[in-house]
């Protein structure tokens, strides 16, 4: 079975979901909580996971000269590596 990920609120010690799961009734279900920062919640995908330019490594090589262009950065890169797999004799 698929997992489900849906946000909710804690009311009177019980959780308020912001809607009704698609899920049979007497379905048996496992629960994770997982506080939201609230001045942090725009910082995740609908499917839960943080943005990647919110990752720390997000941009680290913005300032490489040699990596503006970064498809013929690749290219030369690949090009390095048939170079390897050449032999002289």
């Amino acid at each position: 079975m698929a997992v489900i990920i849906e946000q909710g609120e804690i009311n009177n010690g019980g959780i308020v979901l912001s809607k009704p799961l698609s899920l049979p009734e007497g379905t048996k279900v496992r629960i994770q909580i997982e506080p939201i920062d609230t001045d942090d919640s725009q910082s995740t995908t609908p499917d839960g996971n943080e943005d990647f330019v919110n990752l720390p490594f997000f941009g680290m090589w913005a300032d490489r000269e040699d990596m503006r262009d970064s498809v013929a950065w690749v290219r030369k890169q690949r090009e390095k590596w048939l170079d390897r797999i050449t032999r002289t004799e």
